[in-house]
């Protein structure tokens, strides 16, 4: 198979698991693995510790929301071992706090694996693996494997108090679990009018205990639903709110059987709002340049789909003949200049770069280049040199059959600041 050139060509390169033999036993000296991290280590010591550091980049353009999900595996090799007492802890931090726990798995000696899900906002994380035990410790080597999806609809932890509460929007689902047995999520959502909303929540798959399971509700309403683990859906919470910002929290049933709480597992939770506009189909906004017109000013703009379009502009498919498009239909080149003693240089932007791998992968870029050198009286159209200074996808139009190696993300990571390739990353 063919691996796509051009930016994704930066991110294909495959390397072989790595091998953590600097392992720092602090954050400061931390192994950076990226999101993809692939990993195998041993403790040295019951007192050994491993650090692990990973990134989550915002992106470049304000309305794009790089959070998502992490899925950790963590495991051994068969065959297990026999102590009970012995075995590894993984906890996750965020950087801004390494106080309290985003989520702690506990592997066994006399268990080969374990798996956890993590909704995460963008920033930066560490793992922390350690001895379960302070006088034995397994030898076994151990695996640490990650997996990172983007998707705006998982929670964004830390949420566990209200004011770092994670937004939904009314009419579509999110996605959570709980990471201890007192964890409590918390989100929050907005009605720009009075409405009847209907809370909901539900999993995929049901558990086996009844005597445990989730408890959701408004904060401000004093009303709660429980959701036993064996069920797949939730009983809906129905009330009358009025224009403004609303608080619900999910958070462990009341039970004595601590072990029946159901920590890491995914649920579903949606808040149905019959006046908020509904979301979008992935069909509402076909791909397609459109030119539109600003109703104040008169000037002409190119955008993507009609849905880019604001309200009240004036609409049409072919290039005005007769009036400029910004930013442009074609490329341009701005002049170098100088304000208040800042040397900016000569401009070249492409503002829709079509461009098709060799694997039939289809996609749009946004380039602009920065001129190199000084600009004299005797220069030359020939004299003209660019580097590139930025790079955006605007939008995937078919998807390619690539693979994207495991330490994609350390790569990207590595990259020159002013190059934005975190959605072709991706």
């Amino acid at each position: 198979m063919r691996y796509t050139p051009l930016i994704c060509g930066l991110l294909l390169i495959s390397s072989p698991a790595i091998m953590a033999e600097d392992v720092g036993d602090t954050p400061a000296d931390a192994k950076n693995v990226g999101t993809r991290a692939k990993v195998k280590e041993t403790l040295v010591s019951p007192q050994d510790i491993d650090f692990y550091s990973f990134k989550i980049r915002e992106s470049r353009e304000p309305q794009v929301d790089n959070s998502g999900n992490m899925t950790v595996a963590f495991s051994q090799k068969s065959p297990p071992g026999m102590n009970p007492n012995s075995g590894w802890k993984l906890e996750l931090f965020s950087e801004t706090d390494f106080t309290n726990v985003l989520y702690t798995a506990i592997l066994p000696e006399t268990s080969l694996e374990i798996e956890f899900q993590q909704g995460l906002s963008t920033g930066n994380y560490y793992y922390k693996v350690s001895s379960l035990d302070g006088a034995v410790y397994p030898t076994s080597e151990y695996s640490l494997i990650s997996s990172w999806k983007t998707d705006e609809h998982y929670e964004k932890s830390p949420n566990d108090t209200p004011d770092d509460a994670t937004f939904l929007r009314a009419n579509e689902t999110y996605m959570g679990n709980l990471s201890s047995a007192i964890d409590v999520d918390y989100f929050h959502f907005n009605l720009e009018t009075a409405d009847t909303v209907t809370i909901t929540l539900n999993q995929d798959v049901p558990g086996i205990h009844s005597n445990a399971g989730w408890q959701f509700g408004l904060l401000s309403q004093g009303l709660v639903v429980d959701m036993p683990s064996t069920s797949q859906a939730s009983n809906p919470l129905q009330v009358e709110l009025g224009a403004g910002i609303h608080y619900l929290f999910v958070k462990s049933m009341p039970t004595d059987n601590l072990q029946a709480i159901p920590v890491g597992r995914t649920y579903k939770i949606k808040v149905a709002a019959q006046n908020a506009t509904p979301p979008q189909s992935s069909d509402a906004c076909p791909f397609i340049f459109i030119y539109a017109q600003n109703p104040a000013t008169q000037h002409w703009a190119t955008f993507p789909t009609p849905c880019d379009v604001p309200v009240g502009w004036t609409t049409q498919t072919e290039i005005p003949n007769s009036a400029k498009v910004c930013p442009s239909s074609n490329s341009s080149y701005k002049w170098p200049s100088e304000r208040d003693g800042v040397k900016s240089p000569g401009k070249l932007v492409v503002p829709y770069l079509e461009f098709e791998d060799l694997d039939g992968g289809e996609y749009m870029f946004r380039v602009e280049l920065n001129q190199e050198g000084e600009i004299t009286p005797t220069t030359t159209a020939a004299d003209f040199r660019f580097n590139v200074g930025a790079i955006k996808l605007v939008r995937t139009i078919k998807k390619p059959d690539v693979i994207i190696p495991d330490n994609a993300a350390e790569l990207v990571e590595n990259l020159s600041g002013n190059v934005d390739i975190s959605v072709a990353a991706q």
